[in-house]
């Protein structure tokens, strides 16, 4: 994952000193807008891939919480909806639907929160996913430790984004108009950015 080796605190407290809102925005949503920003660049636009193996999987159905599939630290655990490919002993499994996945064999689909898949005496299933930073926390309004998981040249689209969303709330439209927009351009660039180092064979 990127790491910009700028901290949420240091980031979201000089973001705080230098706009002019009243009443104080408490850090809980200035927290809450960047991780939902860092898990929807890195859902749809990042994608960066792991891969986990799990031998002698139970029949049927794996728990996304089961212990293989602890996340590294900094990581959040991975969800279905990361999961990008399945592989039984190999063999890429198709994705379908709960009522598909009784019918078709070498199929998967979603059982709840977890990965059930029709195949019968497999050895090892291997998942690969899309990865996302595990969220920063607040508690008592202080900021838990870990960093902004963006290219340092592109905080000033975190920042923008949290002005923006800090101005809206204080319903002062046109200012808040202004930063999001400013949002728009520098996720259009970064979307350029991260294109050009998309590999060029693969899935």
């Amino acid at each position: 994952m990127f790491d910009s080796g700028v901290t949420a605190q240091s980031l979201i407290s000089g973001i705080k000193n230098e706009i002019d809102i009243a009443p104080d925005i408490p850090n809980s949503e200035y927290v809450m807008w960047l991780n939902s920003l860092q898990q929807l660049l890195y859902s749809e636009f990042i994608r960066e891939q792991r891969r986990i193996n799990i031998d002698s999987p139970p029949p049927g159905v794996i728990a996304l919480s089961e212990p293989a599939l602890d996340p590294a630290p900094g990581e959040s655990r991975p969800r279905f909806e990361d999961i990008y490919l399945v592989y039984a002993d190999g063999r890429e499994l198709i994705k379908t639907s709960l009522s598909g996945g009784a019918l078709f064999p070498g199929a998967y689909y979603k059982v709840g929160s977890d990965l059930g898949y029709n195949v019968e005496g497999v050895g090892c299933i291997e998942i690969i996913y899309f990865v996302r930073p595990a969220l920063i926390s607040v508690t008592d309004d202080v900021i838990g430790a870990g960093s902004v998981m963006l290219p340092y040249e592109f905080l000033d689209l975190v920042k923008a984004r949290l002005r923006g969303e800090a101005y809206k709330l204080a319903n002062e439209d046109d200012t808040a108009a202004k930063w999001l927009n400013d949002y728009n351009v520098l996720l259009e660039n970064f979307k350029n950015w991260l294109l050009v180092r998309t590999p060029k064979l693969g899935l």
